[in-house]
């Protein structure tokens, strides 16, 4: 039988096939370039189970490969200044490859993200805020005001505009005052332009 381009990228695959955040990124960067260099239907060859399959196929499922190329393609998982801090189990990137790349650089700053983190805490950063014991829901909170904030400020041109944005803000200091006050009993005071409060 005549030699394709699936029986040439197989067994470069299979070379990179191991237990390591660089043979991991390695693999999905081979299989992105397998796929893109294959013609139609071949790429599949690669893979047990198909009619035609090459003499060495590689030894995961299609579904593998595709989760394998997505981490290979995220900038901050295929970032050789960040393994150090990365799990080494395919699936455990995967679900890190689903986050968007300032939370995950975030994660990895704060230590969050470390080589012993298993799966089901990688999935967990996922969760709604709220839903993570391991994460208090006012820091992620806060920290998404703070992201949010800071992007609209690098859109502001105007005076005027910076000021419309301090009076929000200032709103929203003390709607925030305010409901704390409901929860903990404590009773809201005005200090300058942002609310405060003290024990009742």
């Amino acid at each position: 039988m005549k030699k394709t381009l699936a029986d040439y990228w197989a067994p470069r695959i299979n070379a990179q096939w191991q237990r390591s955040v660089e043979g991991i990124v390695g693999v999905g960067r081979q299989l992105i370039a397998a796929k893109e260099a294959c013609e139609h239907g071949e790429f599949a060859r690669l893979f047990k189970g198909h009619a035609n399959v090459v003499q060495e196929p590689v030894p995961f499922t299609l579904n593998t490969a595709e989760r394998l190329m997505r981490v290979a393609r995220h900038p901050v998982l295929s970032n050789p200044a960040h393994v150090q801090s990365l799990p080494q189990s395919w699936g455990t990137l995967h679900e890190l490859a689903l986050l968007d790349d300032d939370t995950l650089a975030a994660g990895i700053k704060a230590g969050e993200i470390t080589p012993e983190m298993t799966r089901s805490q990688a999935a967990a950063l996922r969760a709604d805020p709220i839903e993570r014991p391991e994460l208090a829901a006012h820091e992620a909170m806060a920290e998404a005001v703070k992201n949010a904030v800071t992007k609209f400020l690098g859109q502001l041109t105007a005076p005027a505009q910076f000021g419309y944005v301090l009076h929000r803000l200032d709103r929203l200091s003390r709607l925030i005052s305010e409901q704390q006050a409901e929860v903990t009993g404590a009773v809201p005071v005005r200090s300058g332009t942002a609310t405060t409060r003290c024990p009742s």
